[in-house]
C-alpha cells in the first residue's frame, strides 16, 4: 500500500482495511491457512494504518496551533490587587499581528482585555502555552504546575465566589 499521508486518505485506507479483514476473516474456514496468513498481513497494514491516522492528525494539531499562535509577539498581565484572588482584577495587554488597512499588511498592534475572561480564544492559548510563567502566582497556585486546571478552578471560583472553600470578602 502506498504510504498517504493526508488524513481523509488515511482514513480511507483504514476503512478498506477493515472490510478486507472481515471478508477475510469469513473466509479462513474455508481456504484455510492461506486465509490465516492474507489476515494477518491485512491485520498488520490496519495497525500501521491506524498509527500514522495518529501521527497525522497529532502533526495537523500541532501545526493548526502554530498558525493560530504565530502572529503573537508578547502578553503582560497588570493586576490591580483587591482583598483577594477574587476581587483582584486584571487587565492583560497581547501584541499580535493585525491587519493595517493604511499599510496593506499585518503589524504588531497592542490590544487590552479586562479580565481573563474577555480574552479571545487564541491570546488565551498563547498564555497558556507559549507564556505560563506569566500567569499570576496566585491562580497558578490553584493548581500548581497546570496551568489550564489552574485558571478552570479561577473562572468557577469566580462564577461561586469562592476558591477551595475561602470565602471572598464583598
Amino acid at each position: 500500500m502506498t504510504q498517504n499521508t493526508t488524513l481523509a486518505a488515511i482514513a480511507n485506507e483504514i476503512e478498506t482495511y477493515k472490510a478486507q479483514l472481515l471478508k477475510i476473516k469469513d473466509l479462513v474456514e474455508l481456504i484455510g491457512k492461506p486465509a490465516i496468513v492474507k489476515a494477518d498481513e491485512v491485520a498488520k497494514a490496519l495497525e500501521d494504518a491506524k498509527e500514522r491516522f495518529a501521527e497525522a492528525l497529532a502533526n495537523q494539531a500541532t501545526v493548526e496551533r502554530e498558525e493560530r499562535l504565530k502572529p503573537f509577539t508578547d502578553i503582560r498581565i497588570v493586576a490591580s490587587p483587591g482583598h483577594n484572588l477574587l476581587s483582584t482584577s486584571y487587565t492583560i495587554y497581547y501584541t499580535r499581528k493585525t491587519w493595517d488597512n493604511d499599510a496593506k499588511e499585518s503589524l504588531p498592534k497592542v490590544h487590552e482585555c479586562k479580565g481573563f475572561a474577555g480574552l479571545d480564544d487564541a491570546a488565551y492559548e498563547y498564555l497558556l502555552t507559549v507564556k505560563p510563567h506569566l500567569i499570576p502566582a496566585e491562580i497558578i497556585a490553584l493548581a500548581p504546575g497546570n496551568p489550564q486546571e489552574a485558571f478552570m478552578l479561577y473562572f468557577v471560583g469566580r462564577q461561586r465566589g469562592y476558591v477551595k472553600g475561602a470565602a471572598v470578602a464583598a
